[in-house]
């Protein structure tokens, strides 16, 4: 069960008979949003009605792609919403839901816990060519899988680099050294163009099914087939020009396979190849008489999977302070033997405060909360060795501790100890 309302300031008036001063919740409107968002879309463009094109009628397939959690929501509530609207809108066709991502050992992300990583910060490791690889090559789609730094390996850097980029490069090079930069006019080998079309039709057919995963999977293949292809037929020695041409088709369809998933690589072979305009079905033409339009390039660098994990340890570390540091730190419980306003500052209080051995001025921010009197005899917990500082033209020598979540709070210990007890 979810509740549909809450007791919250902000959302759409509840209007059930006993719901007053609650408000709808996400669970139950968010969804509508399609709808509304489709509205006021066309309703910019000038098109008014246009929406309507897309929530009715049996021309429309509707995909809805979201994470397990949401599959009631648009498999329940959205549909019921719009059966009981009784306009006859167009239901849900698909539910592409995936499974969770959690991270390495099946720990759950946590920004709190610093336990996996965030787009933020992955973007701070690695460029994003690398991540969106291994992603969708490892999206969750029939089962929860946790992030591992050995799959990460094998996917980047057997797959990704040595597979698909090393082969791309290997064959353009070997264009632009052996012919000049023009592939050689030649019909691509039967055993390519079947590898090609077989690869195209699976492709259509697993995604139209919602699974990317797989189908990404089935295009390394194609690669693999790329390179068992090159070396066997190793034009460098029989210089078999078809077999330049069918290597360089097969280039080309890896590019455009490869665009969904990680469009910035298939962009710069595209750069290389010279060209622009392409769609799907372009995998079946090959490259025959066609000129590069630049000496290509290495296209991807190995990953150093070690020094990655380094870095990424050093990043959830940062903000941490060390048992060392931390014990650098004297802090001791005093009592507060004398407190006052000081003239001109709102929000500050100047108090004395006895820490055994000797007692020692703060200015303590803490006026909004506490009045003086009410202050003075009271145990507190505070920093004894900070260097000293003058605020407001008054010296402060500690800092006293307090906890704050809209209000202040001083912090104290819980039974009578003397004035200057260590806290450990």
């Amino acid at each position: 069960p979810r509740a549909v309302t809450r007791d919250i300031e902000w959302g759409i008036p509840a209007p059930f008979a006993g719901a007053e001063g609650k408000v709808i919740y996400v669970w139950a409107e968010a969804a509508l949003g399609y709808v509304s968002a489709t509205i006021e879309h066309f309703r910019r463009l000038g098109e008014e009605e246009r929406w309507k094109e897309f929530w009715f009628g049996d021309e429309v397939w509707q995909v809805y792609a979201q994470g397990k959690d949401n599959i009631p929501f648009h498999t329940l509530i959205f549909p019921g919403q719009l059966i009981a609207s009784g306009q006859g809108y167009h239901l849900p066709d698909q539910i592409s839901a995936t499974e969770y991502l959690n991270w390495t050992g099946g720990e759950q992300f946590s920004k709190t816990r610093r336990v996996g990583i965030y787009a933020d910060e992955a973007l701070e490791l690695l460029p994003p060519v690398y991540w969106r690889f291994y992603l969708l090559y490892h999206r969750p789609e029939t089962k929860d899988t946790s992030f591992s730094w050995e799959e990460f390996d094998k996917a980047v850097n057997a797959i990704l680099v040595d597979n698909i980029a090393n082969f791309i490069h290997r064959v353009l090079s070997f264009v632009w050294s052996r012919h000049g930069g023009r592939v050689p006019e030649a019909k691509t080998d039967p055993e390519i163009a079947s590898a090609i079309e077989e690869t195209y039709e699976y492709v259509v057919h697993t995604v139209e099914k919602g699974a990317l995963a797989p189908a990404l999977r089935r295009i390394c293949q194609l690669a693999r087939v790329g390179n068992e292809y090159f070396q066997r037929k190793a034009p460098w020695r029989t210089h078999d020009a078809p077999a330049v041409a069918s290597a360089a088709h097969l280039v080309k369809a890896l590019a455009i396979f490869l665009e969904p998933y990680i469009p910035m690589f298939s962009r710069r072979v595209y750069e290389v190849l010279g060209i622009s305009e392409r769609k799907l079905s372009d995998v079946r033409e090959g490259l025959a008489g066609h000129s590069l339009k630049e000496k290509p390039e290495p296209l991807l660098e190995h990953v150093d999977v070690e020094d990655l994990k380094r870095r990424y340890e050093e990043m959830k570390e940062e903000g941490l302070i060390g048992i060392d540091e931390f014990q650098r730190l004297d802090l001791r419980v005093g009592r507060i033997v004398q407190a006052e306003e000081i003239p001109g500052a709102d929000k500050l209080l100047k108090l004395l405060v006895d820490l055994g051995d000797r007692q020692v001025q703060v200015v303590a921010g803490i006026r909004q909360h506490y009045e003086p009197q009410e202050l003075v005899g009271r145990l507190v917990a505070m920093v004894a060795n900070l260097k000293p500082a003058t605020i407001r033209g008054v010296r402060s020598e500690g800092m006293i501790l307090a906890a704050t979540d809209g209000t202040l709070a001083l912090l104290s210990p819980d039974k009578e100890v003397e004035p200057g007890t260590k806290i450990r």
